[in-house]
């Protein structure tokens, strides 16, 4: 089995969860150095390919081809260190709990949902541990809603059964999810979904906002089913600190804006969420776990640059 069909499949995640239970979190982290250069040595690769692509853009457009690699490496051994963490303290909760800090903006957002149960829809772009953050909130005692990816393929329904048993409901994204969402921000859960994978069809996509200075087709659902719901955004995240910890942080709330026209209305309040996305993605680049091409037109770019 190639590398690409193991990591869409069910066996990875099974394999994530024995090491997590088999290995210390020290020889996890080491593991995960080794896996990391693996990844990042594969220059041929879509994975690395894409992840140059998405950094060049978000670091500027400005770095050589010798800058790039050792950035892309910094990418893959922070993605398969996340994996490992999470594995491994989705099986030592207790410890995981230990390393978990929040900025004065996250305990305030966790206080907003939590016990002043206003309506949030959290938009997380992916970085650091992304399923590490969303299993956080849960140990905090936010109830939580998520959004998944549409059409999961085994590896991501393995991923959603674990999320299910550590308290979140997920459902991918469809519009019969849309109106459970709406029932749950009614019954005081709070909404979860990444906010920065490219849409599957980018080149039939009806709204290509402004992200980076380039136009791209992600995600813009969010700002209707705020002005539905009277629900605020906020977008979030959680990075692992060099002594080990692991910081969540989020944005104040953001307000989505109703115009008469529906594609201004997306794009204005898209834009605006993305705005703050990017001083996020920007401090943490080599934390960024994206892997699908953002700004294809850059692909060509990336392959010329010396």
């Amino acid at each position: 089995m190639a590398i690409k069909e193991f990591l869409q499949d069910s066996a990875a995640v099974k394999a994530g969860m024995w090491a997590g239970k088999t290995f210390s979190l020290s020889t996890m982290r080491g593991l995960a150095e080794f896996g990391g250069k693996v990844l990042a040595s594969r220059k041929s690769s879509s994975f690395v390919q894409n992840v140059e692509a998405n950094q060049w853009v978000v670091t500027g457009e400005k770095l050589n081809k010798e800058q790039l690699d050792q950035q892309v490496e910094r990418v893959a051994k922070s993605t398969a260190t996340s994996l490992f963490e999470y594995f491994y303290y989705y099986q030592h909760p207790e410890e995981g709990k230990k390393t978990i800090n929040l900025t004065r903006e996250a305990e305030q957002t966790v206080i907003d949902i939590r016990d002043r149960k206003i309506p949030t829809f959290i938009l997380g772009p992916h970085i650091g541990n992304f399923d590490l953050f969303g299993m956080s909130f849960c140990w905090l005692g936010v109830p939580v809603f998520a959004l998944g990816y549409p059409n999961p393929n085994n590896a991501y329904k393995a991923q959603n059964k674990l999320r299910a048993a550590v308290g979140m409901e997920v459902h991918p994204i469809s519009f019969s999810s849309f109106r459970l969402a709406k029932k749950a921000l009614k019954e005081g859960k709070c909404l979860v979904t990444g906010m920065d994978r490219p849409l599957e069809n980018a080149d039939e996509a009806k709204y290509k906002p402004v992200f980076f200075g380039r136009p791209t087709a992600v995600p813009t659902f969010y700002s209707r089913l705020c002005l539905e719901t009277g629900a605020v955004a906020r977008v979030a995240c959680g990075v692992r600190q060099s002594d080990g910890g692991f910081l969540i942080d989020s944005s104040e709330p953001i307000e989505m804006e109703s115009r008469p026209d529906l594609v201004e209305e997306n794009l204005i309040n898209a834009e605006k969420v993305l705005k703050v996305a990017e001083v996020f993605i920007r401090n943490n680049a080599a934390d960024w776990a994206m892997f699908y091409p953002l700004w294809p037109e850059v692909l060509p770019i990336i392959k010329n640059l010396v």
